[in-house]
């Protein structure tokens, strides 16, 4: 080989650390470039030539070096916000799917916006995105949705478990009467026997009913023991009954012990009671309050027309674990034909029993035909719709199907790529969703610039799927891909490159030194 071989390595390994300085050089310069692929350079010997055996073993010596392959290393960058909703990201191993006319180039750099026929391009190259269907994606800007007539409300929310209010529609007491050390009263239970009397009633003693009646004015009248009845029945009936209490203004009943007040005006909540007694400290109504527990929401209600109709729900308890929903709104708006949900009742831990019919029929002013209103109120025996709590009420309407009329206003994505347009009433409609390419040999790709890149044979064909399916990856909008470069590496290996060059260049040097010596073996 003689001093030639020397020369002839030094200058394979100053052409190997070249190409190796050149690719450190574009990674640095490409270390603010959102997507990019980052290349690695391997060195691979040239082959040797044979000396013949040295013993056991071959002598050999090499030719040198040169670069056996220069791959582009695909490993995830991170995903930096940009709050611009026209950049797109993918964290996982797919490709954003470009039509480039004869043929597809893929880009992990969602940088898009639209031309001038709203249609979704890359903004660098212009090329136009493809759809899960291989179709180019069209933002619908000029576009509007008409109005939708409600017909389904869904109620969320708790109710309060516990009267708080002296006054409203319904009144009923805080606490069951009882006798016999813990025996739930009945109609005939006889009021001597109630667990708090202190002191037995005797004939004409005076028991004293006292509040305001539904429409607001108030009363007072002495219930006489004996003369008017012994019972709670009897105490009931006068209670309704007597021309100068409730007098037949409001319903009295019994549940489960507790005496329920009602009045006989549906909307009136000005009504309350007091029970004292006045003649004999008995004690016995000293432990009873009566309570009322109303909540009042509203939602709106669109016509077919889109025109909203604010409708108040109000929820009146009407004995423990039991409401009624009653809707109203304006007269001006239209009248309402049914308007009661009934028996709305709850189970012991608050999950929803069973309620009445939950359909509302509305007729709204300037429509010809009435409008059926569902309302969504759960699924019994859950607590996913109302439900009942001692934390307060908090019923509202969370959703419902009917819109005014809306023009777009902007456009949304979800991880799996699929475009919503978002209009101002607060409807939505799919616009596409963005295909997503893999490959089983991704290093098989050729960068085509404008970080793009196009299949090989070497990579395969493309396998088309969308976002969210296996390692296709998620998609996020108002993200990029940061350059996966990494800078402590590259400089690390510069100076690897830069001793091996000079290491190379002191072989040529020193090889060139010993043919001088060797020409000048003869003078």
């Amino acid at each position: 080989m003689g001093f030639g071989g020397a020369l002839y390595a030094g200058v394979t390994g100053i052409r190997s650390h070249q190409n190796w300085m050149d690719v450190i050089g574009n990674n640095l310069s490409n270390i603010n470039t959102y997507g990019f692929k980052s290349s690695r350079l391997l060195f691979s010997d040239l082959i040797s030539q044979d000396k013949g055996n040295g013993g056991v073993n071959p002598m050999q010596i090499g030719m040198g070096v040169k670069n056996g392959s220069i791959s582009t290393l695909f490993n995830q960058g991170t995903l930096e916000s940009t709050n611009n909703e026209f950049d797109f990201a993918i964290q996982g191993n797919g490709f954003f799917v470009l039509d480039g006319g004869d043929k597809n180039f893929f880009t992990r750099v969602g940088t898009f916006a639209t031309d001038s026929s709203n249609h979704l391009v890359d903004s660098t190259s212009g090329y136009q995105i493809l759809d899960s269907s291989g179709k180019t994606i069209t933002i619908p800007y000029d576009s509007s949705v008409s109005a939708t007539k409600t017909s389904s409300i869904t109620l969320t929310g708790t109710l309060e478990a516990t009267p708080s209010d002296t006054s409203g529609e319904v009144v009923l007491l805080s606490s069951a009467l009882t006798y016999n050390s813990g025996t739930v009263a009945t109609a005939s239970t006889s009021l001597n026997a109630l667990d708090t009397n202190t002191t037995n009633y005797s004939t004409n003693d005076t028991i004293t009913v006292s509040g305001t009646l539904p429409d607001g004015t108030s009363f007072s009248d002495d219930f006489l023991y004996g003369t008017d009845g012994t019972t709670v029945n009897d105490f009931m009936n006068w209670l309704s009954n007597q021309s100068t209490t409730l007098n037949n203004t409001a319903t009295v009943s019994l549940s489960n012990g507790k005496i329920i007040v009602t009045s006989n005006t549906a909307g009136n909540d000005d009504l309350s009671v007091t029970i004292t007694d006045k003649s004999t400290d008995t004690g016995t109504w000293a432990d009873y309050d009566f309570l009322a527990s109303t909540y009042t929401t509203s939602t709106t209600i669109y016509d077919a027309q889109g025109t909203g109709h604010n409708v108040t729900m109000t929820f009146i308890k009407k004995s423990d674990g039991v409401w009624d929903m009653r809707a109203s709104m304006e007269s001006s708006d239209g009248t309402i034909s049914d308007t009661t949900i009934s028996s709305i009742t709850f189970n012991d831990d608050g999950s929803l029993q069973s309620a009445g019919d939950s359909t509302l029929t509305f007729k709204f002013d300037g429509m010809s035909s009435s409008q059926n209103v569902t309302f969504n109120i759960g699924t019994f025996g859950k607590t996913d719709g109302i439900y009942q709590s001692g934390n307060g009420s908090s019923v509202t309407a969370s959703s419902q199907d009917g819109s005014e009329a809306g023009n777009f206003s902007s456009f949304s994505v979800d991880t799996d790529g699929t475009l919503y347009a978002m209009y101002s009433n607060g409807t939505e409609r799919e616009i596409a969703q963005l295909q997503v390419a893999l490959f089983g040999n991704v290093q098989g790709l050729r960068k085509a610039g404008d970080n793009l890149f196009e299949q090989t044979d070497s990579s395969g064909g493309p396998l088309y799927t969308v976002g969210n399916t296996g390692s296709a990856g998620q998609i996020y909008n108002g993200y990029l891909e940061a350059s996966n470069v990494d800078m402590t590496a590259e400089l690390t290996s510069l100076i690897m490159a830069q001793r091996g060059f000079q290491l190379n260049s002191r072989v040529i040097t020193t090889a060139d030194e010993v043919l001088a010596e060797a020409v000048n073996l003869k003078r």
